[in-house]
């Protein structure tokens, strides 16, 4: 036999609506949270000779060092880092979208996985 509350809801549903809205809130807040932890300049090499990209508070992004890629805007999609801009081959101009699977992210610390390749890059102020 089947239980039902005074209202008409069965327990089992309730729980389940329970669950999925706990399930939206902590994908909202999480995804909040990385999209703040993800926001500054990003860099590998050595000092003097550091490149990377700079993510800005708005989905604004740069590129840092690097003559072939113009970064313009980035978004997170999933696990991963998405950056869209224009790479440069000679005198030709392409549009460009640059997807780097999320690894590890800290608070100083990004490694992401492009095309069967890590890098890590570090926070700078």
């Amino acid at each position: 036999m089947s239980r039902r509350r005074r209202n008409g809801i069965h327990p089992v549903v309730t729980v389940a609506a329970i669950v999925a809205v706990l399930a939206i809130l902590a994908h909202t807040v999480l995804g909040s949270s990385r999209r703040r932890d993800i926001v500054g300049t990003w860099v590998t090499g050595p000092a003097g000779v550091e490149s990377g990209f700079r993510c800005g508070v708005h989905g604004i992004a740069a590129s840092v060092n690097v003559t072939t890629r113009q970064y313009n805007n980035w978004r997170l999609s999933h696990n991963c880092l998405i950056l869209d801009g224009k790479t440069f081959e000679g005198k030709r101009v392409f549009d460009v979208s640059d997807t780097l699977r999320i690894k590890k992210l800290t608070s100083k610390l990004l490694t992401v996985e492009q095309e069967g390749e890590t890098r890590s890059y570090r926070k700078t102020l």
